[in-house]
């Protein structure tokens, strides 16, 4: 099964802005909140680890794989690497 593309910060805001007044659009805008969240937190265990062998390794490739298409990994705002 296909997912559609990943909606950026933008267009989440976009979302909230047609329908202020709704709870259940608040309701899942913040559990989409919730989930990228969680994204950024993966992003960052996978830096941590670097590289792994054997299927650890395999799992960690496919987890960078999928990250790198997330508005919120590319987003999210990072510091230069320490010379």
């Amino acid at each position: 099964m296909r997912f559609k593309p990943p909606l950026t910060r933008s267009d989440l805001v976009a979302i909230q802005e047609r329908n202020p007044e709704s709870a259940d659009v608040r309701t899942l805008l913040c559990e989409v909140k919730r989930f990228r969240a969680l994204a950024l937190y993966v992003d960052q265990l996978q830096r941590i680890l670097g590289t792994l062998p054997g299927p650890q390794g395999d799992v960690l490739q496919a987890i960078r794989a999928q990250l790198e298409d997330e508005p919120c990994v590319k987003e999210f705002p990072r510091l230069p690497p320490r010379v």
